[in-house]
């Protein structure tokens, strides 16, 4: 019986771009580029009706207090008279409810609100430094109040909040000190704001960690429900599931889509002559092979039936995916899985089909499957233990028929 190396195989195989992040952990609140990638947007998609009620509840309530301090607070509309009543946070609210509804939401609210909560920011401490000087101190605990609204209101993550909180807290010191507030006030004032964000960081700090935690475990959960039971590597569920998505970003992100379509060699006689227990244990390294050249988290290896297995590269070209094909080749050589039956070399060996292509609304990911089984079957007919790519022009196609070039004089017909 062929003796099969796995060990290497396996922990490929079972490598995660979720489990390493949880092993190496995120004190910083900072997942991996790709992976943050995915957490920020998800969080946004998923929190994006409770964000939308609360910058609208929030924008409500300031402007009733606006309306009520118009006589309680005269000095307030001695120092800025044209925001009495509006005030400067319900348009900046405003703003951030409209730019949710944008195609690119999540991407145009993390970039643009910062900077806009900041400006606000600033504006409330500056004209409560102004209308303390006027005898009136009550209107300085509007910027306590805004700080506790940047970190569990309006949506930021805590590094960007704790970044405006930062910064707004630095704004108001020097404002106070050019204004000649008395260094026992100021020292007051910036103690309790001090003090104030302190506490909500904390607070916002371990939600957040707490959040991104759940996220990882439950991606985890779903991911292994979502396994081949015998390589450990994702299903053909998950590689569909997979392929659909991104295929809708790489739309959205103008990027190039890549798919490798793999097929042991002469597996059937493979079983034959060793038994199907040495060739479970070849579909396993196989496996891990392919695996390990899925770690990107939107790049992801599957067994999609029988000795069929499919590669999903996200933002690759065809110049650097078929590098890859090569390794893998390579690779799968260096496995030294004895194969009598083999056509060539005595070792068991794949094909593999590469397709590349930049989703377009005419082109479908349907259409990028079909292609590259129809590399794979050029591989195949070409000799096999090898990788072949076909033209990313695939809308000929019918998908569901396959057609192999047959030798001169030949008629190609559909192979299944």
């Amino acid at each position: 019986m062929s003796r099969v190396p796995v060990s290497a195989a396996e922990d490929a195989a079972t490598a995660s771009p979720l489990t390493g992040q949880l092993r190496r952990g995120f004190r910083w609140l900072r997942f991996e580029p790709s992976l943050e990638t995915i957490w920020r947007a998800e969080q946004f998609r998923d929190g994006l009706g409770s964000l939308r009620a609360g910058l609208l509840i929030l924008a409500a309530v300031i402007l009733t207090i606006n309306q009520l301090d118009s006589t309680v607070l005269p000095a307030l509309s001695e120092v800025a008279p044209h925001m009495a009543g509006i005030g400067v946070m319900p348009p900046m609210l405003v703003l951030g409810f409209l730019l949710t509804f944008l195609p690119n939401g999540a991407a145009w609210y993390s970039r643009v609100m910062p900077v806009a909560i900041a400006a606000v920011l600033a504006i409330v401490s500056w004209v409560a430094i102004e209308v303390w000087a006027l005898g009136e101190a009550r209107v300085l605990v509007r910027v306590a109040i805004g700080t506790i609204a940047i970190y569990f209101v309006l949506g930021l993550p805590f590094r960007s909040a704790f970044a405006v909180n930062l910064a707004g807290l630095a704004f108001f010191a020097a404002v106070a000190v050019a204004s000649e507030m008395p260094g026992d006030e100021v020292r007051h004032y910036v103690s309790m704001l001090l003090m104030t964000n302190v506490i909500c960081a904390v607070g916002a700090y371990n939600l957040e960690y707490a959040s991104r935690t759940a996220w990882l475990e439950g991606k985890l959960l779903a991911e292994t429900a979502l396994q081949d039971g015998l390589t450990g590597i994702h299903n053909r569920r998950r590689f569909d599931e997979h392929l659909e998505r991104t295929w809708q970003q790489a739309q959205r992100d103008r990027r190039p889509l890549s798919l490798l379509f793999a097929d042991i060699d002469f597996f059937k006689k493979y079983n034959d002559r060793y038994g199907h227990q040495a060739g479970d244990e070849a579909l396993k390294a196989v496996a891990g092979v392919l695996a390990h050249h899925a770690r990107r988290p939107l790049d992801l290896a599957a067994r999609c039936g029988g000795e069929e297995f499919g590669v999903i590269l996200y933002d690759a070209r065809r110049e650097h995916v078929g590098r890859v094909a090569e390794e893998i080749l390579d690779q799968v050589r260096a496995l030294h899985i004895v194969h009598a039956d083999a056509a060539a070399r005595g070792l068991l060996t794949i094909s593999i089909g590469i397709a590349t292509v930049f989703p377009e609304k005419r082109r479908s990911a349907a259409g990028l499957l079909q292609l590259a089984d129809q590399a794979l079957y050029a591989a195949k007919d070409s000799g096999r233990d090898r990788a072949r790519a076909l033209d990313a022009d695939y809308e000929h196609m019918k998908t569901g028929y396959f057609y192999r070039r047959l030798e001169p004089g030949g008629r190609p017909g559909p192979e299944g």
